[in-house]
């Protein structure tokens, strides 16, 4: 079964109007994201909420904290770390409540959390 919907006259200006302010934004931060702002109500007590990919430099072990190297998507479709202007890397905290990961693996973070973790074999 499929719901139709419709919209409005007033609902297509106001999705207009979001979309040209976005269009306007300037893109901020390492990552390129676009700023915004989030309903104070619905904001998590963590401090950052998006998504983090990144590699380790040594082993990571279940139950420790570890500072992970940024990466982001080169111009060619593959990663490449992130710098500062000083050619060093721009790092985060991350902590690991799953698995050992092993040294210079890919991984995502939320929030500080390890939520993800390339893995070898299967």
């Amino acid at each position: 079964m499929r719901n139709a919907f419709t919209l409005s006259e007033a609902g297509v200006r106001n999705i207009n109007r979001t979309i040209q302010s976005v269009n306007r934004m300037k893109v901020s931060g390492p990552q390129g994201d676009l700023p915004f702002r989030q309903n104070p109500k619905r904001q998590t007590s963590s401090s950052s909420t998006s998504i983090q990919i990144g590699k380790t430099k040594a082993k990571w072990e279940k139950g420790d904290e570890a500072t992970i190297d940024v990466w982001k998507k080169d111009g060619a479709g593959g990663m490449e770390p992130s710098l500062k202007e000083d050619g060093t890397a721009i790092t985060f905290k991350a902590y690991n409540l799953f698995v050992n990961v092993e040294a210079k693996s890919f991984v995502a973070c939320v929030g500080g959390w390890l939520v993800a973790a390339e893995c070898e074999g299967e």
